[in-house]
């Protein structure tokens, strides 16, 4: 049956390091055989694409190096997330002082609206009649109401 995956001559040319050029040269020489041609290139098994062109060995420079930007990727990325927990964090007391300051104002106009109600009060006393009223005598009654009783 055989591989179902096969390579572009891109792909193969990633995979092992070598240029696409050299790929094509191994494969017009005959050193490297082809699974297929078809108009959209040419399908290389990757054993075949190892087996002629093993993975170039990179030097241990050059992995650190890789290792290292791949870091960079992360610790960009990391730097970004501690900028947000920072942003974060700021909003969060920002958020607890403004809501400090609110607070504290509401129990202002708390006392500002009871002192307004007790003058309020005060002012009604004033200008209301407080007199005692004298206590109520029974209605005069006229010459013809008692005569008809």
């Amino acid at each position: 049956m055989g591989n179902s995956i096969y390579l572009t001559l891109g792909q193969a040319a990633e995979m092992c390091g070598w240029s696409k050029s050299a790929l094509s040269k191994a494969i017009k020489s005959g050193k490297m055989s082809v699974y297929a041609k078809t108009n959209a290139g040419f399908q290389l098994d990757p054993s075949e694409v190892l087996r002629v062109f093993p993975t170039k060995t990179e030097t241990l420079a050059n992995e650190q190096s890789e290792t290292q930007v791949k870091y960079t990727g992360n610790s960009t990325l990391s730097g970004e997330v501690e900028a947000l927990q920072q942003q974060i964090a700021t909003a969060d007391i920002e958020r607890t002082r403004e809501r400090e300051q609110l607070t504290d104002r509401i129990d202002s106009l708390q006392r500002m609206l009871d002192d307004e109600k007790s003058e309020r009060r005060q002012l009604t006393v004033l200008l209301t009649d407080q007199r005692q009223k004298p206590a109520e005598q029974p209605p005069h009654k006229g010459f013809w109401a008692r005569l008809f009783r």
